[in-house]
C-alpha cells in the first residue's frame, strides 16, 4: 500500500467520523424529544388505565353498597313482620309497645351476632334500635 492510498483511506475515515459526529450532534436533540414524547404517551396510557380501574372499583363499591342497603332493608322488614306475628301469637295483635320490644330485641340480637358496633337501625318513626360501640375489650 502506498503513502497516497494510506492518506486517502485516513481522509475518508476522518470524513466518515466527522459526518457521524455531526449527525449525532444534530440527531441527539431530536431523539431526546422523541424519547420524551414516547415516555409521555406511555405515562398517559398508564394514567388512563389507572383511572378506568378506579372508576370500575367505585362502580363496584356503589353496587355493593346498594345491595347491602337492600339486604338490610329486607332484614329489618323481616324483623318488623316477625314482631307483628310474635305479638299476634302472644294474643296482643296491633300492640305497638309489644312490637317495638320484640323488634328491638331482634335487631339487637342480630347486630350483636354479626359483630357490628355503633349500628343504628330504624323502622319507621316509633321503632329505633341503637347499639353503642363497645369499649376496647383487649385492655
Amino acid at each position: 500500500m502506498s503513502d497516497r492510498q494510506s492518506w486517502s483511506i485516513l481522509g475518508v475515515l476522518c470524513l466518515l467520523a466527522l459526518i457521524l459526529f455531526g449527525g449525532g450532534l444534530v440527531g441527539c436533540p431530536y431523539y431526546k424529544v422523541w424519547e420524551r414524547k414516547m415516555a409521555g404517551q406511555a405515562e398517559l396510557q398508564y394514567q388512563q388505565g389507572a383511572r378506568q380501574a378506579l372508576i370500575a372499583q367505585a362502580a363496584a363499591e356503589d353496587e355493593a353498597s346498594i345491595k347491602r342497603a337492600e339486604a338490610a332493608t329486607r332484614r329489618v322488614r323481616g324483623w318488623a313482620d316477625a314482631a307483628r306475628q310474635g305479638c299476634a301469637d302472644l294474643g296482643r295483635p296491633n300492640d305497638q309497645a309489644c312490637q317495638d320490644a320484640l323488634l328491638r330485641d331482634a335487631a339487637t340480637y342480630s347486630i350483636a351476632k354479626e359483630g357490628h358496633e355503633g349500628v343504628i337501625v330504624s323502622v319507621g318513626a316509633p321503632a329505633t334500635v341503637a347499639v353503642q360501640p363497645s369499649t376496647n375489650r383487649s385492655e
